[in-house]
């Protein structure tokens, strides 16, 4: 056995199909990426930053409609459709062909509608940070089921006020136990100028809360898929990655003044 794990011969790793595509009840647009995965030991291509692939033909099927993604300029292996109605609840189809014949299938059925049906800024309270103390918002939320949904994502968006303008941060997302969570809010701030963060006691001007309900195919691939390593994990057929769904159900609280 040992000399054969040390053969020269064994052969080298061959790059696969590597999709991701989520799909969400409610957009707009869809966007998948393609390309090709690497070995362990492969460059990663500096100018694109992963192995994107030019030149794949990809659609979402649904009840006879399709979407047909259109590759965007800029790094290789970006598409972007127009979308087709995404409906709680129905099944949909992933074909994606690649220049050489390589074919890669999926399908996903979206998870049923919810709604947030509490939502209470119940604590304010001060946290110790290097040289400074800052305030905190304590968010408790509740939700309704989502049928068809294999885990719950939440994020909150919050903005604050600094003299007339607004200063904009995202937290999330963050995986779930239940149907309900508890987020805290608080006023961190990265300057992409000068590459330092900072934190400040600024007033909470608004907050926006998002919940995300994933079908299987999406949870398996962010939580599992890659760490274990497992191909049954990514439910495709011809590759690996994902092809999934997720319904959302999101709100703004608007503070008038801002505290």
């Amino acid at each position: 056995m040992l000399v054969l794990a040390c053969d020269e011969g064994i052969e080298k790793y061959k790059p696969e199909p590597n999709v991701y595509c989520i799909i969400e009840a409610g957009r707009d647009t869809m966007s998948l990426m393609a390309g090709m995965t690497l070995g362990y030991s492969d460059a990663i291509p500096d100018a694109d930053r992963w192995n994107g692939t030019a030149g794949v033909v990809a659609k979402v099927q649904h009840q006879g409609a399709e979407a047909v993604f259109t590759e965007l300029p800029g790094p290789v292996g970006f598409y972007r459709a127009e979308s087709l109605p995404v409906v709680p609840g129905d099944s949909y189809s992933l074909l994606v062909t690649y220049p050489d014949g390589a074919t890669v299938r999926g399908a996903t059925t979206v998870p049923d509608t919810f709604s947030l049906h509490s939502l209470r800024f119940d604590t304010v309270f001060y946290v110790p940070w290097p040289e400074e103390t800052v305030r905190v918002f304590r968010v408790s939320l509740a939700w309704s089921e989502s049928r068809g949904a294999a885990a719950y994502f939440d994020a909150s968006q919050a903005w604050y006020k600094t003299g007339s303008d607004s200063m904009m941060n995202w937290f999330g997302s963050y995986q779930t136990n239940g149907r309900h969570d508890t987020l805290i809010v608080y006023p961190f701030f990265y300057d992409w100028d000068t590459l330092t963060q900072t934190f400040d006691s600024l007033p909470l001007d608004r907050v926006r809360i998002a919940i995300r309900a994933t079908d299987r195919n999406a949870y398996d691939y962010f939580l599992a898929g890659w760490v274990q390593g497992g191909r049954e994990l990514m439910h495709l057929d011809g590759g690996v990655g994902a092809f999934g769904s997720a319904c959302i159900s999101e709100t703004t609280v608007r503070f008038r003044p801002s505290r």
